[in-house]
């Protein structure tokens, strides 16, 4: 009697997952479709979103990376594809081989792939912390959120989106050797991923399960062992890429190095805040930067530490180097936009629905600053 009590339970259970990956699909779908309709004028989806940094992903692609930094480019002068990391180019260049597409569409078709795996993921992480929310409002949001833009063009939002969210739901569900795997890969696909695989660590060996009081020194010792092993895995990352540059330029931290070119320069973050609102260029990064802060100061919560942490941690290592594009390192992260869900469903049914239209004509005044490339958002 038990046992077909379970079964049931377990046949429900998938019937409901097959129709939450479904609704995943068909909301994705309908947004990937109104980009497509939108981009018509710039000549089709894979043409209007490739702006930006698609030309350096889609030169490594292309070229691989470079010897030298560009010294003939006045548009891109001692600039170089250096600072622009490898596990994305990789994905391209196996999709453009894999299917015969051209270099545009392959990294289209990377984004579309992962997009909707990173709003499953994001859920069922808020699934095992035991946050009820309405699974399909939850998808809207994640569609309709105007700052998605860079999951659905030929930018590494994605493959880092999805590498750091299966990090997270890989160690809450308790899989440290799929946590590991996640944190090499991070490390190879931003150069925030390695930072991002030390916060996870030091989170990882603090936390305690719900209900816990303390732990005995064995726990704790494995404790230790998984985070100085996610550690060594995001090491691993990191280090083949600085190798490979090694071998290539002959620095194997050009990536940090030729960021001079874009005029980062690293010092107290308040400092770059202050010097973007007296540039009227850069204002709207000043704006984007201070609503960071309060974002960020709203997470600091117990339910929210862990996002909290890897946001700001973001946050404070992107704003101390410049904080142009910030609104793509904070606002653009997975754990903001699932914080900024949640946060929403949980206020009145009407409240929710007039903000999720708001949402959907902001969705495509974005889509349409991006494809006229205009920089407010970068």
């Amino acid at each position: 009697m038990m046992r077909d009590s379970f079964l049931d339970l377990q046949k429900k259970t998938n019937s409901s997952l097959k129709v939450f990956v479904i609704v995943i699909l068909a909301a994705c779908g309908a947004g990937l479709s109104l980009s497509a309709l939108l981009s018509l004028p710039w000549g089709g989806l894979a043409s209007a979103s490739c702006r930006w940094d698609c030309f350096w992903y889609s030169d490594i692609v292309s070229n691989g990376y470079s010897r030298l930094p560009l010294l003939y480019d006045e548009k891109r002068l001692a600039e170089a594809n250096w600072a622009f990391f490898p596990l994305y180019p990789s994905l391209v260049s196996a999709s453009q081989h894999l299917f015969t597409l051209g270099t545009q569409s392959a990294g289209l078709l990377i984004n579309i792939v992962l997009w909707p795996l990173l709003i499953f993921l994001c859920y069922r992480d808020i699934e095992l912390r035991s946050i009820r929310t309405d699974r399909l409002l939850f998808v809207l949001f994640f569609v309709l959120y105007p700052l998605n833009i860079w999951y659905t063009v030929q930018y590494s939002e994605a493959v880092y989106g999805v590498m750091l969210m299966a990090a997270i739901v890989a160690l809450r569900s308790g899989r440290i050797g799929m946590a590991a795997l996640s944190c090499a890969l991070l490390a190879l696909a931003r150069p925030t991923g390695f930072m991002m695989t030390v916060c996870l660590s030091v989170w990882w060996f603090l936390e305690r399960p719900a209900g816990t009081t303390k732990f005995t020194l064995d726990t704790e010792r494995h404790r230790l062992s998984d985070s100085l092993l996610l550690i060594a895995a995001g090491g691993v990352g990191l280090s083949l890429f600085v190798l490979y540059l090694f071998h290539v330029t002959g620095d194997g931290f050009a990536f940090a190095h030729v960021e001079i070119a874009w005029h980062k320069r690293f010092r107290f973050f308040l400092l770059h805040i202050i010097h973007a609102f007296s540039h009227l260029n850069k204002i709207q990064f000043g704006v984007f930067a201070l609503l960071a802060i309060v974002m960020i100061w709203k997470m600091c919560s117990r339910q929210w530490a862990l996002n909290a942490f890897l946001v700001g941690s973001t946050a404070f290592l992107a704003s101390s180097t410049g904080v142009a594009s910030i609104e793509r390192y904070v606002f653009g992260n997975p754990l903001a936009i699932q914080f900024l869900a949640c946060t929403l469903l949980s206020r009145s049914q009407r409240f929710i629905m007039i903000s999720l239209l708001i949402m959907a004509m902001l969705h495509i005044v974005t889509t349409i600053l991006w494809y006229s490339q205009i920089n407010w958002v970068m």
